[in-house]
C-alpha cells in the first residue's frame, strides 16, 4: 500500500490483507498512544509543578491528575485500539476461513452419521427378519406326538407368507 493510496475493502478481502491492515494499523496506533504517553507524563509533571498559595500536601498532584484524565484516557483508548486492530486478521480467519471448513467436516459427519443409522436400521430388519424366521422354524417342528405348532407355507409356489418375503430379502 502505498502512502497516497487509501484502504478500500478491496484491499482487505484479498489474502493478507487483512493481516497487513491490522499489523500497519497497530503500529501506527502503537506509535500515538507513546507519543500521548510522552505528552501525559510531561505534561502532568508541569501542572504539578504549579502552586498554588493554599494548597496543602499532595493537593498539586492530585488536582494535576484529574486535569489530565482526558489526556490518559486518550492514551488508553489508542492501546485499546491497537488491541482491536490485532483483534481484526483473527476474527476473519475465523468467520471467514475456518467456517466454511468447520460447516463441511458437519456436513460429512452428518452424512456419515445418517448412513450409519440407515445401516443400523437395515442391520435391524435383518436380525428382525433371522429371529422371525427362527421362531417360525421353531413353531412347525413337530412336537412329539407328530403335530406341527403352526403350518409353514412351502416357498415352491403355494401360499406366500410375509415370512418367505423376508428369507428372500435376507
Amino acid at each position: 500500500m502505498t502512502e497516497n493510496s487509501r484502504w478500500t475493502s478491496d484491499h482487505l478481502m484479498k489474502p493478507g490483507g487483512t493481516a497487513l491492515y491490522g499489523a500497519q494499523q497497530r503500529e501506527r496506533l502503537r506509535q500515538m498512544a507513546d507519543d500521548v504517553r510522552a505528552l501525559l507524563n510531561e505534561y502532568r509533571a508541569d501542572l504539578e509543578n504549579i502552586d498554588i498559595e493554599g494548597d496543602k500536601p499532595f493537593e498539586a498532584r492530585i488536582r494535576a491528575y484529574l486535569a489530565s484524565r482526558p489526556l490518559a484516557k486518550l492514551e488508553s483508548d489508542l492501546r485499546d485500539a491497537v488491541n482491536h486492530a490485532g483483534k481484526l486478521d483473527a476474527e476473519f480467519q475465523k468467520r471467514y476461513v475456518e467456517l466454511p471448513e468447520k460447516r463441511a467436516e458437519n456436513a460429512e459427519r452428518k452424512a456419515l452419521e445418517k448412513a450409519r443409522k440407515k445401516g443400523l436400521s437395515t442391520a435391524r430388519a435383518v436380525s428382525s427378519a433371522g429371529q422371525l424366521n427362527g421362531l417360525s422354524n421353531a413353531l412347525t417342528e413337530p412336537t412329539g406326538d407328530g403335530k406341527a405348532i403352526a403350518k409353514k407355507t412351502s416357498t415352491d409356489g403355494g401360499d406366500h407368507t410375509f415370512l418367505d418375503f423376508l428369507e428372500k430379502r435376507a
